[in-house]
């Protein structure tokens, strides 16, 4: 079986093909896959269906009869019963294994550690491809040391033994044991066979069981232990191998001074750790043992156990060195944090204190009118709606448990917890009322006429009462700050005023009650004494206030015809604006007293209305002028106008401005109204302007630009009007088109548009063919719609000949287009009636261009026409 090669690759894999091996039998019929498919309901996982190759290797047993492998060719198509065609028995001969390779001064096939060998497979010494058959029979041959060390042997291959420990013996403790494993086979196949083999067992290592000593630190400065201890006593270490070390590398208190030491004093150990860190809580200083392997060829580890000792500081000392007194004046605090008053031990700079929210860290209620702290935060005491009732002495207890030190990973100190009493004594104060705000009093109300008992006014909250009056009392002006006596009298009132006092009490034992007070006493306002009075619309203004009588108070406001009113108590009349009427000056209730009213009656007298001044300018052009034109929309008429400036141009309203110059000129409008009334005057001021001719001379174009009054040009003005002759007053618009040898009259025109005298030009417009002047007609037209010359293009001419005509031509003379200005450029397309709408082919055209206006010869030339 270890030497077929199924594949010929060379390497044995223990493969051979059941249609092979039954076509090798001598006289039988052979067989191939199409004949049916072997198969074996006991071993499938070691046959290939479809191959009909076996694996000989998967098969876990030596055959131990002939019929232990029976395969059988199932052809489906068969009438043999259930489709068995054939039946073959393979018999497979014992295979005992390869052990694994001896090695070592022993020549053992494998060596384990004492550990892991409790019922070590023995299946293990053997090489896994292929594997010795399961059906062989294990036997101990024996083994090189003492017989007692062999515990034993299963029959499915289990072996335990056990190695002894030497102390300072030898240090590689061991022993070799030897096995058989048989493995029985049949014929027509070879005997048993026989594989034998040792097993080397190496003893593990033992550091040894360590122990965790929690000590507290009262325990050490008591001294009791003061004194040098051995590690290697069993209360720290037990049942570890003697050969071991002592770890220095991690001891930074220089205890253990060389790998064999194992004396400590732990005394000193707690020294160097307060030295090092004061405050420590809970410290813990390991002591490492570690026991070397016995072997290196193997993987039998190196031990190590861990001394641990934890040093657990003591609960420091605290206590509230004085109770916390706490008036109930209103002012005090929302809450107070019992922690605050707790003083910890201070020991060489160092605070020993316990946070209060920490789990190790409990309070409790002692004594009192009532528990006030919080649940969820038991250190703070709420006393934020507490009243007189509350007041008396309240007791709690601090509790700190010896967990507060504690170790980050693990134990738990058995050290003394500690605790203290917390004394807060909540103090009442004698009564001093309520705060009593915003009060209001007519200045006529008898409550507070005469002497007032600023008493009567307190308010009391129906709880605390009585307020306190006797000589722990007193009174303060809240302006001035000054002690008062009470009761007190009012100054006059003017307007109106606050008064703010502050009653103050103060109890034995200091503490302090407050309440204030606040009233705002009202004046009564007066509005005075009303009268009627004749206004002119051309009086200066003044003020209706001023026309009252009697006292009044500037606290009022007016109201008057057509929903006239005001906000304060001005009124500056302007006759000119104001309607006239009854106009009533009210002054306001003041919070509690009530106002009243004074009536003005105006009889008001209409000035006539001159109109407002005016500004006006006027061309000298303009020759004769009416100045009442010039007169502000609103002004009355039947006035007269005054020459103000002596020009003697005027004649009644009319002006002759043609025989002034340039500048302004004055004049007044004056009109009288009723003799109550003042004289109206307004002013005129007539600015005269003139504008110099302007500046231009003949001028001329190309008949092919199509030149329009645009592009005439004149200079010496803001700007300029064109005309057909000297006298019309109809302007050319600016696209009338320029006629050849025709005069032009230009005036120059200024910004305010005042014009000047007209000057004459002739225009000239040369031929079109004249050398002067460029041809716009191109020689070539591209039909390709891209934008250039796609159009044969008459550029400005039908602008300057309007009645123009256009006649193109193929080059054998055949009229093709004939076009004005009523049809579309030419676009290489005909549109005469024999050739209506043909598209015309490339080559030369010829076009003859008639301007038709009796005096220009026409245009002829020729284009190339492209596609």
């Amino acid at each position: 079986m270890t030497t077929i090669d199924g594949d010929l690759d060379g390497t044995p894999d223990g493969i051979i093909n059941l249609y092979d091996q039954y076509n090798a039998i001598p006289g039988v019929v052979p067989i191939s896959p199409s004949d049916g498919a072997w198969f074996d309901p006991k071993y499938r996982f070691a046959i290939d269906d479809a191959t009909g190759n076996l694996f000989l290797w998967d098969l876990k047993d030596a055959s131990e009869s002939i019929d232990t492998y029976r395969f059988q060719l199932i052809d489906p198509s068969s009438s043999c019963a259930n489709n068995v065609r054939i039946e073959l028995d393979v018999v497979l001969g014992p295979f005992e294994g390869n052990p694994l390779p001896p090695a070592g001064a022993n020549d053992a096939n494998i060596t384990v550690c004492q550990a892991i060998l409790k019922d070590f497979d023995l299946f293990q010494v053997f090489e896994s491809q292929p594997s010795p058959h399961k059906n062989g029979v294990w036997q101990y041959i024996g083994n090189l040391g003492d017989d007692s060390n062999f515990k034993g042997l299963t029959p499915d291959g289990k072996f335990d033994a056990e190695i002894p420990y030497v102390p300072f013996g030898d240090l590689i403790e061991f022993d070799v044991f030897e096995f058989t494993y048989t493995v029985s086979g049949i014929t027509p196949c070879s005997g048993s066979k026989v594989s034998r083999f040792k097993v080397e067992v190496i003893r593990d290592v033992l550091s040894g069981e360590a122990s965790t000593f929690d000590i507290c630190e009262s325990d050490v400065l008591s001294g009791l232990w003061d004194v040098d201890i051995n590690l290697r006593d069993d209360r720290f270490l037990v049942n570890e191998d003697e050969e071991g070390t002592w770890s220095t590398s991690g001891d930074a208190t220089g205890q253990i001074s060389n790998p064999l030491d194992s004396t400590i004093n732990l005394k000193e150990v707690f020294d160097y750790l307060k030295a090092n860190n004061p405050k420590y809580g809970c410290a813990e200083f390991k002591y490492k043992y570690t026991v070397e392997a016995r072997s290196t060829l193997t993987d039998c580890p190196d031990k190590e156990s861990e001394i641990i000792f934890r040093f657990y500081e003591t609960i420091k000392p605290f206590e509230q060195e004085t109770p916390l007194d706490i008036c109930l004046d209103g002012n005090q605090p929302n809450t107070i944090n019992l922690y605050d008053e707790i003083t910890f031990t201070t020991e060489n700079g160092i605070v020993y204190n316990y946070p209060e929210n920490d789990t190790c860290v409990s309070w409790s209620f002692v004594s009192g009118p009532s528990d006030l702290r919080s649940i969820t935060s038991p250190h703070l005491m709420d006393i934020t709606n507490v009243t007189r009732a509350d007041a008396g002495e309240y007791v709690f207890r601090y509790n700190v448990s010896a967990s507060c030190n504690s170790c980050p990973d693990g134990g738990t100190s058995t050290c003394l917890s500690r605790s203290t009493l917390v004394t807060v004594n909540l103090n009442a104060t004698l009564y001093a009322g309520e705060d009593t705000l915003g009060l209001e009093f007519c200045e006529t109300d008898t409550a507070i006429t005469g002497p007032l008992d600023l008493f009567t006014l307190l308010t009391a909250n129906g709880i605390d009462n009585p307020i306190y009056k006797g000589t722990r009392g007193s009174w303060v002006d809240g302006t001035t700050g000054k002690v008062i006596t009470n009761p007190i009298t009012l100054p006059e009132i003017n307007n109106q005023q606050t008064f703010d006092f502050l009653y103050s009490t103060t109890s034995p034992n200091g503490c302090f009650d407050r309440a204030s007070l606040s009233f705002t006493v009202y004046e009564a306002y007066q509005s005075g004494v009303g009268s009627n009075i004749d206004v002119c619309t051309n009086n200066t203004s003044f003020n209706l206030f001023d026309v009252l009588t009697g006292n009044p108070n500037t606290t009022g406001t007016w109201s008057g015809p057509n929903g006239y009113a005001t906000t304060d108590y001005n009124v500056i009349f302007d006759p000119s604006t104001f309607d006239e009427g009854q106009y009533t000056y009210t002054v306001p209730d003041n919070s509690l007293c009530v106002g009243n009213q004074a009536s003005i009656i105006v009889t008001l007298f209409q000035s006539p209305n001159p109109g407002s001044d005016m500004l006006a300018s006027v061309c000298k052009s303009d020759l004769q002028i009416d100045l009442t034109n010039y007169l502000d929309s609103n002004a009355d008429s039947g006035g007269v106008f005054i020459d103000s400036d002596n020009t003697n141009l005027l004649s009644g309203n009319n002006l002759d401005v043609s025989q002034l110059s340039a500048g302004t000129y004055n004049f007044q409008y004056e009109i009288q109204g009723n003799a109550s009334c003042n004289l109206a005057t307004s002013q005129i001021s007539i600015t005269v302007e003139e504008v110099n001719p302007p500046l231009a001379s003949n001028q001329i174009f190309c008949a092919s630009d199509g030149a329009t009054v645009s592009n005439l040009t004149a200079s010496n003005g803001v700007s300029f009007n064109w005309y057909e002759d000297e006298s019309t007053t109809t302007v050319l618009p600016f696209s009338t088109v320029l006629i050849d040898d025709k005069d032009y009259f230009v005036s120059a025109v200024d910004a305010n548009g005042c014009e000047s005298s007209r000057v004459a030009i002739t225009v000239s417009l040369l031929t079109v063919n004249h050398p002067d002047c460029d041809t716009c007609l191109k020689d070539g037209v591209s039909v390709n719609n891209d934008g250039e010359n796609d159009v044969f293009d008459l550029c400005n001419l039908p602008v300057t000949f309007p009645n123009f005509e256009i006649n193109i031509y193929n080059r054998y003379g055949t009229l093709v287009f004939k076009g004005n200005k009523n049809t579309s450029l030419f676009k290489g397309e005909s549109n005469v009636s024999l050739t209506l709408g043909k598209v015309l082919p490339s080559g030369v055209y010829f076009y003859v261009f008639d301007p038709k206006d009796r005096k220009t010869e026409p245009i002829q030339g020729n284009f190339y026409l492209s596609r």
